[in-house]
């Protein structure tokens, strides 16, 4: 089986909190529901059926894990949550597969939903939580965060920074969840500067329809992580949904970002996770947009002055990046 790591996680935060946590790998397989990134530590990807609004959906997911379980034979199953995970969990207990599980970020009160199932169900050989208090209350394990969440590493690291644009750039984010968020697009459709020809507005809406349009702007659906990238180094203001995905481009590109958290009453998710996490933000460049509040007010002269950057910072945790490598490897 050599070091081969299967990586099963949903796409957005949950994947981006899984390549952090495995960057001590080099030979990956991944599974999730939309294959959005490149890696060259990722041998081989699989896309699995989304069971977020049909649980019998894992049914068949079942015989998919299974195929891949015994094609790949991973020495370690890793997983930073999503419902998708379930059939190997299941399937790792039966055929005896190490299976490492780390909680996501994003659930800083309580243990995810799919957390609480692997906990309750003992299908777990590790169990990671990324938060100290939830750790303790649930009798898991807490080694740290898998990257710099809440901005701890204050080490400077000098970077130029880009020529002022001609034209800025505002890019809109609601990322990859099939829950509609009318309320962001609302939002920035309100906001003054969407009617300026004298700013560019780029609008990832996923599956939401855009009634509004800029008056100097584009709109694409879902985006690959290269091509996010390469957005966000060129925008001088990002007005994103409160993603774990989301926080950690950001805080690498060290991003001017207003974050506006999806919301359960609004049936935006299944729960306020990202309000959650928006009361844990602690950045100068980060501004939460809670309900019934506005954008900030913004210039096009503010957009110009705003400094963007081509390189990003590391941020991942590489302290927790080596204990995971090193209990996944574990005989």
């Amino acid at each position: 089986m050599g070091n081969k790591v299967l990586i099963v996680a949903s796409a957005g935060g949950h994947l981006t909190q899984a390549m952090c946590a495995t960057s001590e790998f080099d030979d990956i397989v991944l599974v999730s529901n939309k294959i959005t990134i490149t890696d060259d530590r990722i041998n081989r990807a699989y896309q699995i059926f989304d069971t977020q609004f049909n649980p019998f959906i894992h049914f068949i997911n079942v015989f998919f894990a299974l195929f891949i379980l015994l094609r790949h034979r991973p020495k370690a199953i890793l997983s930073t949550g999503g419902p998708i995970v379930l059939p190997f969990a299941l399937l790792a207990k039966v055929l005896r597969f190490r299976f490492v599980f780390i909680d996501t970020l994003s659930r800083v009160v309580e243990l995810s939903n799919t957390g609480k199932l692997i906990r309750k169900y003992k299908l777990f050989n590790l169990f990671f939580s990324q938060w100290e208090q939830i750790a303790k209350r649930n009798d898991v394990q807490y080694i740290g965060k898998c990257f710099d969440i809440l901005n701890e590493n204050q080490e400077h690291v000098s970077i130029t920074p880009l020529d002022s644009p001609k034209i800025p750039l505002i890019l809109v984010t609601l990322g990859t969840s099939d829950y509609q968020f009318q309320r962001l697009l609302e939002l920035i459709s309100e906001h003054p500067l969407y009617k300026s020809a004298k700013v560019r507005w780029v609008i990832q809406a996923g599956d939401n329809e855009v009634k509004k349009h800029p008056a100097n702007g584009e709109v694409v659906n879902l985006v690959s992580r290269q091509d996010m990238e390469a957005y966000v180094k060129e925008a001088s203001l990002v007005v994103s949904h409160c993603g774990i995905g989301s926080i950690n481009l950001m805080l690498s590109y060290q991003k001017r970002v207003f974050f506006v958290p999806r919301v359960e009453k609004f049936s935006e998710f299944s729960d306020d996770h990202q309000l959650q996490i928006a009361q844990e933000i602690n950045h100068p460049l980060m501004n939460v947009v809670y309900p019934n509040e506005s954008l900030p007010s913004l210039s096009v002269e503010d957009l110009l002055t705003q400094p963007r950057y081509n390189v990003s910072r590391d941020i991942t945790n590489r302290v927790f990046a080596k204990q995971i490598h090193k209990v996944c490897i574990r005989a």
